[in-house]
């Protein structure tokens, strides 16, 4: 059977799912469950090992290491690197247009239609997964993961509509926890504009983030700030349309009053949503372009990282666990080293 019946079928299957239950995440078990069978996907995360660390004085504030070795292999891909004679590699072969995904997987990855009110994304399967359906949802079309905010005149998605597709798809996945990470804040493709989301863990559904105390301002549309966190961090929470509305207003005036070149910004963005109380929470973390690491030029700083979890991937990194260098004060440096104050007069 050819790519495009596959995909229609494992899409129309998907579908009838999500609309018996009344639950896009049931329709994405399934798309994992599909991929694991097809051959797809072979991790099954059990070789990820997750370390909890406690600040002696105060227990209930902690960080998390994940030990993940094959998290390590990402960077080259998964499948084909070249096309045969009769295809083309698009976008330099982009990991995240269907075009090349058909040939690079050879028909096994097949991704779920999935529409916003702004845009069609693909929502694919991660091959390197760091949390249970581990999800990258990919915008249909091959365009930038750069922010308009940041590259005034190139050719960027609009900052309002970003913040409404990373919202609206939080509100439609409310047991995971999604964000989006700027280009040159641990963007692994930065040519193509993706989120990503992943299935909060049983054992600690709660990241140590979302622990932390925020002072709030009570300033319209200013956010709440982190109080003790190694990493300057705005927080919005409550109704979905009032946190788009206050985090685009206050981030258009942060970006034009920060002291930062504005060829040195980036940033973070990590949403969630909760079914209990029907709000929704957004987290904005200022990055710089030239400090996105936490080992020299090694061991990148994303969403999970921000959020509280140390991903260790290479031998070396392994290795300081081993030695027992690593405790609640090695990740609060760590993280550190890539904090970018938000300076801006609230």
């Amino acid at each position: 059977m050819d790519y495009d019946r596959l995909w229609e079928n494992l899409n129309f299957h998907l579908q009838r799912i999500e609309q018996s239950t009344g639950e896009l995440s049931q329709a994405l078990l399934s798309l994992e469950t599909h991929q694991h069978h097809v051959g797809f996907l072979n991790d099954d995360l059990k070789a990820i090992k997750r370390l909890i660390f406690s600040h002696p004085n105060s227990p209930d504030l902690s960080f998390r290491a994940q030990l993940n070795k094959r998290r390590s292999e990402r960077h080259g891909g998964a499948g084909i690197k070249h096309p045969s004679d009769t295809l083309n590699a698009l976008n330099d072969g982009c990991f995240l247009c269907r075009e090349n995904i058909r040939w690079q997987q050879n028909n096994r990855q097949i991704g779920f239609e999935l529409n916003t009110n702004n845009r069609e994304y693909y929502v694919w399967m991660n091959p390197f997964p760091l949390l249970p359906n581990h999800l990258v949802v990919a915008d249909r079309r091959h365009s930038s993961q750069e922010i308009d905010l940041f590259r005034p005149g190139c050719r960027t998605n609009e900052l309002d509509s970003l913040l409404e597709d990373l919202c609206e798809i939080a509100s439609r996945l409310p047991e995971h926890i999604g964000f989006f990470n700027g280009v040159g804040a641990g963007a692994s493709i930065p040519s193509h504009l993706h989120f990503q989301f992943v299935r909060r863990p049983e054992a600690v559904p709660v990241f140590p983030l979302e622990q932390r105390s925020f002072l709030p301002l009570n300033k319209g549309h200013h956010p709440a700030l982190i109080t003790n966190y190694p990493l300057s961090i705005a927080r919005w929470r409550g109704p979905q349309a009032e946190v788009i509305s206050n985090a685009d207003k206050w981030l258009s005036e942060w970006f034009t009053n920060h002291v930062l070149p504005k060829n040195l910004l980036t940033c973070n963005l990590i949403a969630s949503f909760s079914r209990s109380t029907g709000e929704t929470t957004l987290f904005f973390i200022p990055r710089r372009r030239d400090r996105q690491f936490w080992n020299g030029r090694k061991g990148i700083v994303g969403g999970l990282e921000i959020l509280g979890e140390l991903v260790l991937a290479s031998s070396e990194e392994c290795l300081l666990v081993e030695k027992n260098m690593i405790d609640f004060f090695f990740i609060e440096r760590a993280l550190s080293a890539v904090n970018t104050p938000i300076e801006f007069l609230i």
